[in-house]
């Protein structure tokens, strides 16, 4: 009876454990298939070609059935364990009636029997398990996969660039970014067909997996856009990974209908930062990118954490920010014929707000105006409205970051942008620079000047382009004017 007993308890505690791996493995299943479902489905993913939506669908598919297939297999196993309980049972209620001898010795070889049945199931549930298993872990890495160009994914980027960021702040561990995209690639398409251009996305996936550190992960960003996280690179090392992905792309052959095509790439590099978040490290790469194509393209550029300079520019010093002045005093630099007009401000604030809606990055403008300027410059002269547009300016500036953006449509008007500002944000800086001007005094023979400024904030909409948003910030500054004290 002891026997009897010790082998019932073998394997009950079998079949426990067997129902519990297949219950964790169908929920694991049941967990990945939600994951992987609608739900999951970025903006950019939405936005991809069909064979990318229907490779999506295939790998949901693909994964209900690993699903469906657990759960039979669980099914059938509690079945299996059902059946082999009640046997015992019976065989226990034989052996309570019978006592003898011979009962005894068929109730063992009887449980023996039914033992390696149940365990020659439960191995073959277990070969089942790790199949499907296989198969989930096989989906798992496919759904971080671009399927055109075998890099990881958008949703692999955002991972990794994460996972990167945390051991930054956590362990202070160094990383770069590699942003780029195909130079003319809308051209090259229209010139030669879309599966000439896959080829090419095709070519520079396998070009840049060659030539970047296996520790690397280059991703497909998005379009003919890629992307290379560098784990433990400081930004001089990734200068020179850049170069190297450049020269390499540069080389490539792409053979498409007896025909080689050639092609270059763009590339922008940043280094984390302190306190940076991921939009704040895309933008920068991204505007070394902007910078490149501008200078001409087949380039890389670097941002230094100020601005985007050529690969081989050292980084420029900054200079020893001073304190301002809480008096009016001579700016040192004037404003007029050195800020940026309408058409160069309006250019710049245009790429912004295509880094907006690209990013969901905020953007502010403010438009600030001197109050009744012309009626001063009528009376005082010229050269008191320049003296005027000098002093404006600088305490403009003293209440903006290094990032933003002042420029002056016309004579008493300036515009500024600010990148990564709500709404809420641009009108306290609004204020600040109303208190700061409100307190600027300019003596004039025996009178005081008492300068005061209208200001107007607006943020980016989802259908705006850079005029739109000036006009905007315009209204809103014309609805707060006041009057001028003398």
């Amino acid at each position: 009876m002891l026997l009897f007993g010790v082998a019932l308890g073998d394997v009950l505690i079998d079949a426990s454990l067997a129902l519990i791996a297949l219950v964790v493995g169908f929920f694991g299943a049941l967990w990945y298939v939600r994951q992987t479902g609608p739900k999951a489905k970025s903006p950019e993913e939405i936005a991809e070609e069909a064979r990318e939506e229907e490779s999506q669908a295939n790998d949901a598919e693909r994964a209900n059935m690993a699903a469906m297939q657990l759960r039979d297999l669980a099914k059938n196993v509690a079945v299996d364990v059902g059946a082999h309980n009640n046997f015992v049972s019976d065989i226990s209620d034989q052996l309570t009636s019978e006592s003898d001898g011979a009962a005894v010795e068929s109730a063992i070889e009887k449980i023996v029997e039914a033992n390696e049945k149940l365990q020659n199931r439960l191995e073959e549930a277990e070969r089942k398990i790790q199949t499907q298993a296989e198969e989930i872990r096989a989906q798992q890495s496919e759904a971080l996969t671009d399927a055109l160009t075998k890099l990881a994914n958008r949703r692999a980027f955002d991972e990794a660039l994460v996972k990167n960021m945390d051991s930054f702040n956590n362990q202070r561990k160094p990383f770069s970014l590699l942003i780029f995209d195909v130079d003319h690639f809308k051209k090259f398409n229209d010139t030669h067909g879309h599966q000439a251009g896959d080829e090419v996305l095709r070519s520079v996936g396998r070009t840049i997996t060659q030539t970047v550190k296996t520790t690397d992960i280059p991703c497909r960003y998005g379009g003919e856009e890629f992307a290379v996280i560098l784990p433990n690179t400081r930004v001089d090392s990734a200068r020179i990974a850049a170069e190297r992905v450049r020269k390499a792309i540069e080389s490539m052959d792409v053979v498409f209908e007896d025909k080689t095509l050639k092609v270059t790439a763009s590339i922008g590099v940043a280094e984390m930062r302190e306190g940076e978040n991921d939009i704040q490290i895309i933008r920068r790469s991204d505007e070394c990118v902007y910078a490149a194509k501008e200078a001409g393209r087949n380039q890389c550029f670097w941002n230094d954490g100020q601005e985007c300079l050529p690969l081989n520019a050292p980084a420029k010093a900054v200079a020893e920010e001073k304190p301002v002045a809480k008096q009016a005093a001579a700016p040192k630099e004037p404003a007029e014929g050195s800020l940026p007009g309408r058409e160069v401000f309006t250019g710049e604030l245009q790429r912004r707000v295509s880094e907006s809606h690209r990013f969901s990055v905020s953007l502010s403008v403010m438009q600030i105006s001197i109050l009744d300027y012309v009626k001063l410059v009528s009376e005082y002269g010229e050269a008191v409205g320049k003296l005027l547009l000098d002093s404006v300016a600088q305490f403009i500036r003293s209440s903006l970051r290094d990032m933003d953006l002042l420029g002056q449509l016309e004579p008493g008007e300036f515009i500024v942008m600010l990148p990564g500002s709500s709404e809420k944000e641009a009108k306290m800086v609004g204020r600040r620079v109303e208190t700061a001007i409100s307190n600027c005094v300019i003596p004039l023979g025996g009178k005081e000047l008492r300068l005061q400024v209208s200001h107007g904030v607006t943020d980016v909409y989802p259908d705006d382009d850079a005029d739109s948003m000036i006009e905007r910030a315009g209204q809103m500054s014309e609805k707060s004017q006041g009057t001028v004290a003398v």
